[in-house]
């Protein structure tokens, strides 16, 4: 465990790192710096504030915002209290974020001026404006077992499920990570993920905080920016899903990545072809996958992506402590080889705080993903089983997407699928069944935009005439899936 290295909790580890690395920087954004100290003197005095608004270990403090300084300092603030971070997404429409709110159930909510505002809810500019505190508070840090963190996931039954993961889970997941990278207080990882992804928060900031390294922070995703930075600022690390290699590629072949040892790239689909030749056009020497879902804190397996891979897919070791067998729709072990279910047992397996239906007996969570092991237990992971469509590591239910499309009134119905894309994975292709004229590409998309996140709003509308239905009536994603992968369907929206 953790324990002998001085810390038991993310808090205890933002103190820790205060007294080996105080005069390091943590964080940077584009107008701000903070070292080591000065987060943890940040964070003492949001927990201060917290602790006099009545909040105490266990309770839930919701965060929201862009990837900035205050919002590290907000997050750690509320680990430092002992309550439980709960991240929101800063671009999330007000319906959306009042269905989380209401699952969720956070005591106080933290966010950014840049968000629309909620009442009782504490800006970030307030807690900047309080005086540092210069020592530890001397709270009773919460135990190991207790929620650090709870995201929201749809896991692969569609229905939303608030994941808890312990201190004592993420402490020993990461660490376990930061071995495997070489992970160093000499890196400076470049955030382009949304620190309120367990991607961004769990693997990007936690590694770098556990390594004492520095974290550049990117508020919003710009491909010709993160050109620029990569060439004017040291970052050694670059981390994200498989479209930030297609950009930079695109972009400026050859001249982005001029300090950068190490890729990691997270999505569910990773060309390991793709993946080594854009390594290679970047001057990145080294290229590891990573594969893990919410529900498994993040992380499964990591695995060196070869300069000339064997195959398609890369293959990744799962971590120490973590269990992973491939089975048949019955749940029965396959041979290697053969590709089955993905299914992981392990200390690092969250309990929803709902039902779990993707719980197996003895343990084992079936992640709804396609894979295969090899003779010696690598694991290569080829897609989804089920309706979850991935797009550059988020997870999209279809269902949703689908019935905000049905709520627009030239839409009779619609169907949502996700079709290979180089850049991003997945792309939302949705189909639709106008009441009359055919709607316009450009309505929809604004329509679905202002009623969910950007990274649920299909690029592509097509009209049909009909969807595909099984006997029973149902609709066979199957069968929709093949027919817009396999030829033109229907009339593209103007």
């Amino acid at each position: 465990m953790i324990e002998h290295r001085g810390f038991r909790t993310l808090g205890e580890l933002c103190e820790v790192r205060a007294g080996t690395h105080a005069d390091r920087v943590a964080v940077r954004d584009d107008a701000s710096t903070l070292t080591y100290a000065e987060l943890a003197a940040r964070a003492r005095a949001v927990a201060r504030l917290l602790g006099e608004r009545g909040i105490v270990a266990g309770d839930r403090v919701a965060v929201q915002g862009p990837n900035r300084t205050a919002w590290v300092s907000a997050a750690y603030g509320v680990l430092m209290a002992g309550a439980t971070v709960v991240p929101l997404g800063h671009r999330v429409p007000d319906a959306e974020r009042q269905r989380l709110l209401a699952q969720l159930d956070p005591r106080l909510v933290l966010q950014d001026e840049s968000v629309a505002p909620l009442p009782g809810a504490i800006s970030f500019a307030e807690l900047e404006a309080l005086p540092s505190e210069p020592a530890p508070l001397g709270l009773e840090w919460c135990d190991i077992a207790t929620p650090a963190l709870v995201l929201s996931s749809s896991g692969t039954s569609g229905t939303v499920k608030a994941v808890p993961m312990t201190h004592g889970q993420l402490l020993r997941v990461y660490d376990d990570v930061r071995v495997a990278l070489d992970a160093t207080d000499d890196d400076v990882w470049l955030a382009t993920v949304p620190l309120t992804h367990s991607f961004g928060f769990n693997g990007i900031l936690l590694v770098a905080l556990l390594a004492g390294a520095s974290v550049r922070l990117l508020p919003d995703y710009d491909p010709g920016r993160l050109t620029r930075l990569l060439r004017e600022e040291r970052i050694t690390v670059l981390a994200g899903p498989p479209t930030i290699y297609h950009d930079l590629a695109g972009l400026d072949p050859g001249a982005a990545a001029l300090n950068t040892r190490l890729g990691i790239v997270g999505s569910t689909e990773v060309s390991a072809p793709d993946i080594a030749r854009l390594a290679e056009q970047l001057g990145i020497p080294r290229v590891v996958a990573g594969y893990g879902m919410t529900e498994t804190s993040g992380t499964v397996a990591l695995g060196e992506v070869p300069s000339a891979p064997d195959g398609p897919l890369p293959w990744m070791v799962p971590l120490p402590g973590t269990e992973v067998r491939v089975c048949d729709e019955f749940d029965h072990p396959v041979a290697a080889g053969v590709r089955g279910r993905v299914q992981v047992r392990g200390h690092h397996v969250c309990r929803p705080y709902a039902d779990a239906p993707d719980l197996r007996p003895g343990g084992w969570f079936d992640t709804g993903d396609l894979g295969e092991l090899d003779d010696t237990g690598r694991l290569a992971v080829a897609g989804r089983v089920n309706d979850t469509i991935i797009v550059s590591g988020f997870n999209v239910d279809p269902r949703e997407v689908e019935a905000v499309l049905r709520e627009h009134s030239r839409v009779a119905d619609a169907a949502v699928v996700g079709v290979h894309d180089p850049r991003s994975g997945q792309r939302l292709l949705a189909c639709v069944i106008p009441t009359g004229d055919p709607p316009r590409s450009a309505d929809l998309a604004a329509h679905v935009r202002a009623r969910l996140t950007p990274y649920k709003v299909p690029g592509d509308y097509v009209v049909l005439d009909e969807l595909p239905r099984t006997r029973t009536g149902k609709l066979s994603r199957a069968a929709l899936r093949q027919m817009v992968e396999e030829r033109p369907v229907g009339t593209t929206c103007g």
